[in-house]
């Protein structure tokens, strides 16, 4: 995970749990990306758990929560731009 993505995770555990989601759900994106999200870095769930919930192989929630992490990093970066 690379410094931006553990940034993002942190910022996502240090919000209330309503304020992360919104938070999340803000970027527009696609369900299971948000999912993948809400349930391990809001709702701390474990991967093995979340994949386990969300029907996703442990390395298919790996992949979403990537995805996630960039859609949310640009997002971030076009906010400052």
């Amino acid at each position: 995970m690379d410094t931006q993505h553990r940034e993002i995770r942190a910022q996502l555990s240090a919000m209330a749990p309503r304020r992360a989601i919104s938070y999340i759900r803000s970027f527009d994106l696609p369900p299971d990306e948000a999912a993948s999200l809400i349930e391990c870095d809001v709702r701390g769930r474990s991967c093995v758990q979340a994949a386990e919930l969300l029907h996703l192989s442990v390395d298919g929630l790996a992949k979403l929560r990537r995805r996630a992490y960039h859609k949310i990093a640009d997002g971030q970066n076009e906010s400052t731009d």
